[in-house]
């Protein structure tokens, strides 16, 4: 299978075991949707030309660290401007029991993609395809993004996403606290941040008890 194949710097599935402490059947469902994403990738943009290269560390260990934050209640999650499938089906794949995915995207022909990696992949997931300013969904147990937006505009879209025990997982990068300073200009929230395990100025994001800051 070439995306059990390792990073050119030799990082791969057995170290993603390894960090995150996951079994090796997980690594194999992911790398039969990394299969998936190099063939659709032929005919759409979804990962840059050379992504591939450091698909595992780059994209797959920073995706799938998120998984270790879940609690076990959490049974509607939201990825939002999925794209790709990162973090949403990397983390479907992950998932285990009743929790079910819900992977936003505007663009109908990377809705295309993720819904054939749904079905493909035998996913307890649903592809919704729709703008999040004008996007109609229940309250979900936890929200993601990833390389979407600043946070501020982040939590304006979270905010008719979540409920009140609700946890939004967003990946950020070195201009994290530039972002965190804007957001609390606007919104109120618990934060719990620690270092990413993909990169040295990756950010792991968790906030929670979200409220608009009174004018």
């Amino acid at each position: 299978m070439r995306s059990l194949v390792a990073d050119i710097d030799g990082f791969g599935p057995d170290e993603v075991c390894r960090l995150l402490n996951v079994s090796s059947d997980i690594t194999d469902r992911i790398a039969a949707y990394l299969d998936l994403l190099f063939h659709w990738n032929q005919r759409i943009n979804l990962i840059g030309p050379s992504e591939h290269r450091h698909i595992w560390r780059r994209h797959v260990l920073d995706c799938l660290q998120l998984a270790n934050d879940f609690r076990p209640g959490d049974l509607r999650v939201a990825d939002i401007g999925s794209g790709a499938g990162l973090p949403g089906i990397v983390l479907a794949l992950a998932a285990s029991g009743s929790r079910r995915v819900f992977l936003i995207e505007k663009s109908p022909r990377k809705s295309e993609f993720l819904a054939a990696a749904v079905r493909e992949l035998s996913l307890n997931a649903e592809v919704v395809t729709s703008r999040l300013e004008t996007l109609s969904l229940s309250a979900v147990d936890v929200l993601t993004a990833r390389a979407l937006a600043p946070l501020s505009k982040l939590l304006g879209y979270a905010e008719g996403l979540v409920h009140g025990d609700s946890l939004c997982l967003f990946l950020k990068g070195r201009d994290v606290e530039n972002e965190l300073t804007d957001a609390r200009e606007s919104w109120t929230f618990s934060l719990s941040a620690r270092p990413s395990l993909s990169s040295a100025e990756g950010q792991v994001l968790a906030i929670s008890s979200l409220a608009r800051r009174p004018r």
